[in-house]
């Protein structure tokens, strides 16, 4: 009888580890500076901008801008350093097919993202600084 009450736990606890549950249902700790930047209309046509190369393409985007913040934000406190750059590492190689000044928007995105994060120390994302990237209109 023992064999039946063990596997029942295994899968009750398989069950209760599993990530089906939607991120907005999880405990994500808040942080105003990532939610900020979550709500922020992102790849909007501006004097420097003139938005996706594609209508298809916005909402690609925005939707991998939206994951790696929702990613960032679900980490537990304090966030790992190498934790935060592997995932914006993630966003910048998802970006690899997309325009050029598509990247370049999405780029400046990861630094802020990063910041947003609470890390003021160079992202080494890029080649260049971090205030490099941010400074491409």
């Amino acid at each position: 009888m023992r064999f039946p009450a063990l596997a029942l736990a295994a899968v009750l606890l398989f069950a209760a580890c599993s990530d089906d549950e939607p991120k907005e249902a999880r405990n994500v700790p808040s942080s105003p500076l990532l939610e900020g930047l979550r709500q922020e209309p992102k790849f909007e046509p501006d004097a420097y901008y003139t938005g996706p190369d594609t209508p298809e393409e916005g909402p690609a985007l925005v939707a991998l801008v939206d994951s790696a913040i929702d990613d960032i934000a679900a980490m537990p406190q304090p966030r790992d350093p190498e934790e935060v750059r592997d995932r914006l590492r993630t966003l910048v190689r998802d970006l690899e097919l997309f325009a050029t000044e598509d990247r370049e928007r999405a780029y400046s995105y990861a630094i802020r993202i990063r910041r947003a994060a609470g890390f003021t120390e160079e992202s080494k994302l890029f080649a260049v600084p971090d205030d490099r990237v941010l400074a491409v209109p």
